[in-house]
């Protein structure tokens, strides 16, 4: 029996593999919600759009040695015994579950900062953005109180594209972020502060190096935020600072480090027959081995499939995080990989490149795309990039893979990448990055 707590992306990918590997194997799946996966980096663009947030629901395929226990909650494991207490949230019942191997992938909570008030009017009128239930408290609570002004805590993928939900929607847009920088984890400051241009041109107030320190509520209402001393007037806030790891029932069971669980390279903590995948494991980074924590589906589902397979009896190994992402605010697309410049400065010597250009002709209607890349000085191997602009993503897919084969800056330069005006330009911006970062790498013996 292989029991997995959690039914987000590492758990769904598991099960996918587990039952693809062993279609013999039992499978009981806890799972919190009253609705089976979902997701959750869609809610932003359906508050654009149509507002119905049940179509970001996924239908779990189930078979009859698949038990999926939805409004389920996992209280207590005790693994000498090899059992997972459950809770059944609507009956308040309480049963045990035995298990050969357990995953546990049960995500992280979105953090509730010390601000003074904001624990106090969580769900009415503060607000976190994190499932489907919190979005249509979201909603509900625009709509029926007719806010027209809102303050959202936290400049970074979540913030801003929940703060360009809200002024698409008509509402006065506050965002508050206490680094100098939006983006802080994953732009270099020359990058974020084009972002924040280009967000403070669409109309949004965007506040810097800005702490809140209360959130005003008079008569049970809320009327503004207080920060660096000042008052700003708002309806509601919107909470976007990270999150915590919901891994609080295996303290003391599995080794962890800021209450995210170690795991090695087979997805397996050190407890025995024990995994972990997703939101509340610390894995490797591909890079250089550092200890990272990455929040994106995209790496709960590589370490889901990593979990799964081992835990079928056959043998996967994760090859450690790149973090490679994209968030879209409005009509600009911010991608990122690897290191910032920034993080590296007092690690190993860089150099860096910023390249401008078309992502197709000016006459076939180029928009402009901006990358950055960042590579070690000693070798030229690519450590980071980052983009902006029109096709951002699809280039950080190319360095992605690039930064997985271990690839310098002249494979960059020398990289043959399809051109055809009406949806590339010739001189590609992934080229002509590598190309800048040749002359810096190598001045003396520059190669074009």
């Amino acid at each position: 029996m292989i029991v997995i707590i959690g039914l987000g992306t590492a758990g769904v990918y598991a099960t996918r593999w587990i039952t693809q590997l062993n279609r013999e194997e039992e499978i009981t799946i806890i799972e919190k919600h009253a609705y089976e996966s979902y997701s959750p980096c869609g809610i932003p663009l359906i508050f654009e759009e149509s507002g119905d947030f049940n179509v970001l629901k996924h239908p779990f395929p189930r078979t009859k040695r698949i038990n999926v226990l939805l409004n389920h909650e996992a209280i207590k494991v005790d693994p000498e015994n090899k059992i997972v207490r459950v809770r059944d949230i609507e009956k308040n019942t309480e049963k045990e579950i035995g298990y050969d191997k357990l995953l546990f992938a049960a995500g992280a909570d979105p953090l509730v900062p010390p601000i003074k008030n904001a624990r106090e009017y969580l769900g009415n009128g503060v607000f976190v953005v994190k499932t489907l239930e919190d979005a249509d408290l979201i909603k509900k609570f625009i709509g029926e109180k007719n806010v027209k002004s809102v303050a959202v805590i936290g400049a970074g993928a979540i913030g801003l594209e929940m703060a360009h939900s809200m002024l698409v929607n008509g509402i006065k847009v506050h965002v508050f972020e206490m680094f100098p920088q939006v983006f802080p984890r994953a732009l270099d400051p020359d990058m974020a502060d084009i972002v924040a241009k280009f967000i403070m041109g669409l109309g949004i107030e965007l506040h810097l190096s800005s702490r809140v320190d209360e959130i005003v509520v008079e008569n049970g209402k809320i009327k503004g935020i207080v920060s660096s001393g000042k008052t700003y007037e708002c309806e509601s806030v919107i909470l976007a600072t990270g999150v915590v790891p919901n891994t609080k029932i295996l303290d003391g069971i599995v080794k962890m480090e800021r209450n995210f669980i170690l795991v090695n390279e087979r997805m397996e903590t050190s407890r025995k027959d024990i995994f972990a995948a997703g939101d509340c494991v610390l894995v490797k980074s591909f890079i250089n081995g550092d200890p990272v924590a990455i929040q994106l589906a995209t790496t709960a589902a590589k370490q889901g499939i990593v979990a799964g397979i081992n835990m079928a009896g056959k043998d996967a190994t994760y090859s450690g995080a790149l973090g490679a992402f994209v968030s879209t605010i409005g009509s600009l697309e911010v991608a990122a990989v690897g290191f910032t410049e920034t993080y590296l400065k007092d690690k190993v010597e860089v150099v860096s490149a910023r390249a401008r250009a078309l992502d197709k002709p000016d006459y076939a209607g180029g928009e402009e795309i901006i990358l950055k890349v960042v590579a070690e000085k000693s070798t030229g191997k690519i450590l980071g990039a980052q983009a902006l602009g029109k096709k951002a993503s699809s280039k950080i897919d190319i360095i992605s893979m690039a930064m997985k084969k271990g690839s310098t800056a002249m494979d960059l330069s020398s990289v043959e990448i399809s051109y055809c005006p009406a949806v590339s330009e010739l001189y590609d911006v992934v080229n002509m990055a590598g190309d800048l970062l040749l002359r810096k790498l190598n001045p003396e013996n520059y190669r074009f």
